[in-house]
């Protein structure tokens, strides 16, 4: 909705921030990143396209501190997108993103899978690829948001996507009545 803020952690190179940007010009759009590069990375893609940069602070996403990092109380969204699978805690950033949404607000989460639905070589080559970037599947990252469901009264949707090769969650939390 217009006026809506989404909280990209781990934004990296923009590229996800500028994607919502275009189509929901009406966002309030925050980024956090660990990394200062990422955060230059995103301030000229943005610069490049013509278009109101979001917010952004450097931070690692197990110190999400919503207030004092980016100036609002809460976030209506959070997207991981392919950046648990490097974190050292993915679970406190889970946590902590949770935390910081708005009721009825909702935490979404893209990032690499177990791989299991893909032809066996294949399989074993890619967490081969990706193992030597320290990039991993985090079988705790659907644990988690299922714990963070059942204690913010919210729901958890999952799907598998390409043979296990990436993983879709979105956590729901209910609308005050």
């Amino acid at each position: 909705q217009p006026g809506d803020r989404l909280v990209d952690v781990g934004c990296g190179t923009g590229r996800n921030l500028e994607a919502v940007r275009q189509r929901y010009p009406d966002a309030r759009l925050f980024g956090l990143d660990a990394a200062p590069v990422m955060l230059e990375t995103t301030y000229r893609r943005f610069a490049r396209a013509g278009l109101e940069a979001p917010l952004l602070a450097q931070s690692a996403a197990e110190a999400l501190d919503l207030p004092q990092q980016l100036g609002i109380a809460v976030a209506d969204h959070m997207l991981f997108s392919y950046s648990l699978s490097m974190m050292d805690d993915p679970a406190l950033a889970l946590t902590r993103a949770s935390s910081a949404l708005a009721p009825g607000g909702s935490l979404h989460v893209v990032d690499f899978g177990p791989m299991d639905g893909l032809p066996r070589p294949f399989a074993v080559a890619m967490r081969a690829w990706l193992a030597r970037f320290g990039v991993h599947h985090r079988p705790l990252v659907a644990a988690t948001m299922r714990q963070e469901a059942q204690r913010r009264g919210g729901s958890l949707q999952r799907r598998r996507l390409a043979g296990g090769y990436a993983e879709l969650l979105r956590l729901q939390l209910a609308t005050p009545r």
